[in-house]
């Protein structure tokens, strides 16, 4: 599961930005405005922008985290912890969206970090490699 993960968040990236491409309204009348700031003024293109660009966060989140698995054999808790601060209130703020998909890959993280933080106990402690 701990690989899994990130791919998981990486696919939930890829469905947010094609609903972001899909259900626009507004990119083609920003491309014909000129784009430059095309946006302030604009209630519905505000909120389309800032959509849009929110994907790169979850992105940047599920990219990070598999570099950090392929590099530690561990996923970081942090990961859990930050979907579910970003899935909570947008499921409280605004229901009808993709917040249960966040929610659950957020406990889906957790639970893996705790899988590998239990593993990871079991094991030989790592050689202090530290040297001042």
């Amino acid at each position: 599961m701990t690989r899994l993960i990130p791919r998981l968040v990486i696919g939930l990236t890829a469905v947010h930005f094609a609903v972001a491409l899909i259900a626009s309204s507004t990119f083609d009348d920003m491309a014909r405005d000129g784009l430059w700031n095309a946006v302030p003024g604009n209630p519905q293109r505000e909120y389309e922008m800032w959509f849009f660009l929110a994907g790169f966060g979850l992105l940047a989140l599920g990219t990070l985290s598999q570099r950090i698995v392929h590099d530690t054999g561990r996923l970081p808790a942090q990961l859990g912890w930050y979907l579910l601060a970003i899935g909570i209130p947008l499921q409280i703020l605004y229901p009808v969206s993709g917040a249960p998909g966040l929610i659950a890959l957020g406990v889906l993280a957790l639970i893996a970090a705790r899988r590998d933080s239990a593993g990871e106990s079991r094991r030989t402690p790592p050689v202090d490699t530290y040297r001042p």
